[in-house]
């Protein structure tokens, strides 16, 4: 087989293998195959049906082909210097394209530079940006083969990861490229509000059946969550869309309507913040997927110690995020109301406080809420389960 390139190698398939007027540049019918594999893996990982259907709409193939035959190809490849993940449960029986010689050629700085990117973007994107990036960062990592100047005496695979250390290292992302459909159809749940039948993989919980009203979907360390009620649950819940292995609509009005009334449930919570004149705190990082659906603030000047104090009001669905964010602010927080969530942030400032007193307490000491030595082990009445972010 002569020279080509692959623009050209479309315009001239030999498909009985004989010589034709362009004998120099042709391509026979098996190397336009392995080329069209390539091409298309190159777009994301692929399915033995999926590569079929698309030799079925290819006009100079038509086709299906076996399954014998697939793996042929995809083994010359591997032979041509592709480094190709074969089908499997953990990516959803696809052939994946880990790798080929084909590859550009990207510096340690130029690497340092996307993984700057991509941190910015996650800070500041929706979620369906993010996953463009994520499937255009993948391809530049997949085409990256070398990194010039870098790790010069490991091999391509072993750099190929190193680089994707590098893009990564400040922000985890999984591939949702096989993922659309179903991302689809619960966006299309959450615009109609929809009731779901969702099975689920939880890491605590096993596989679990659930019926799932979804509310809306964000991104959050490089996590598609999917944020909703549930009817094992009076609290919302964040699944991970990579862990739903199958949703669709159910039909159950009582319970569409029960799960409707639970996610218009939210409490009231007065805070006083105390804040020194250099102090730039203006409000919490809170969202509508943190149950967030008011904030009022009112601030002032102590005329005698020229502290800033603000006085706050927020209608939450739960209280796990506020907590976080208490406990994270810097600066003096006071709950106000209710009572409840006030004597369990009292409860973990005491276990805090207990840790620094009694520094030969072992890490793992637990004690019971509502005594005098409550600890941060306490639990907190909100809807954070195993799927939450951290």
């Amino acid at each position: 087989m002569g020279y080509y390139t692959m623009d050209d190698s479309a315009k001239h398939v030999d498909r009985s293998g004989a010589h034709s007027p362009n004998k120099g540049r042709a391509l026979n019918s098996t190397a336009y195959r392995i080329y069209k594999i390539l091409s298309w893996l190159l777009d994301g990982p692929l399915s033995v049906a999926e590569i079929n259907h698309r030799f079925c709409q290819d006009a100079k193939i038509g086709k299906p082909l076996s399954s014998d035959s697939i793996w042929l190809y995809i083994n010359t490849l591997k032979a041509l210097g592709c480094e190709i993940r074969r089908p499997s449960p953990r990516n959803q029986f696809c052939y994946q394209l880990l790798s080929h010689p084909f590859g550009i050629h990207l510096s340690e700085a130029q690497f340092h530079l996307l993984s700057q990117v991509k941190a910015y973007a996650q800070e500041h994107w929706p979620h369906p940006d993010i996953l463009k990036l994520d499937a255009l960062l993948k391809k530049i990592v997949t085409h990256a083969v070398h990194l010039d100047g870098a790790y010069p005496n490991e091999g391509k695979s072993s750099k190929r990861d190193k680089g994707v250390e590098k893009l990564f290292s400040y922000s985890r992302s999984y591939d949702y490229s096989g993922s659309t459909q179903r991302l689809q159809l619960l966006e299309d749940a959450i615009a109609n509000d929809t009731l779901l039948r969702v099975t689920y993989a939880s890491p605590k919980k096993g596989l679990k059946g659930i019926l799932f009203l979804p509310e809306c979907i964000f991104y959050e360390q490089g996590v598609v969550y999917i944020r909703g009620e549930r009817s094992d649950n009076p609290y919302p819940s964040n699944l991970r869309l990579e862990r739903i292995l199958h949703c669709d609509v159910y039909e159950a009005p009582r319970v569409q309507e029960q799960l409707k009334l639970q996610r218009a449930q939210y409490q009231e919570v007065r805070l006083r913040i105390v804040c020194d004149p250099q102090d730039n705190f203006e409000t919490f990082p809170l969202q509508s997927h943190h149950g967030v659906s008011y904030i009022a603030a009112t601030w002032h000047v102590d005329p005698n110690t020229q502290q800033r104090i603000g006085e706050m009001t927020l209608h939450i669905r739960e209280t796990f995020y506020l907590e976080q964010c208490i406990l994270s602010a810097g600066v003096p927080v006071e709950i106000i109301t209710p009572d409840g969530l006030r004597e369990r942030l009292k409860g973990k400032l005491r276990g805090m406080r207990l840790l620094y007193q009694r520094q030969s307490l072992p890490y793992t000491f637990s004690m019971q809420p509502g005594t005098a030595n409550a600890t941060a082990a306490c639990s907190a009445t909100s809807s954070r389960d195993d799927e939450s972010p951290a």
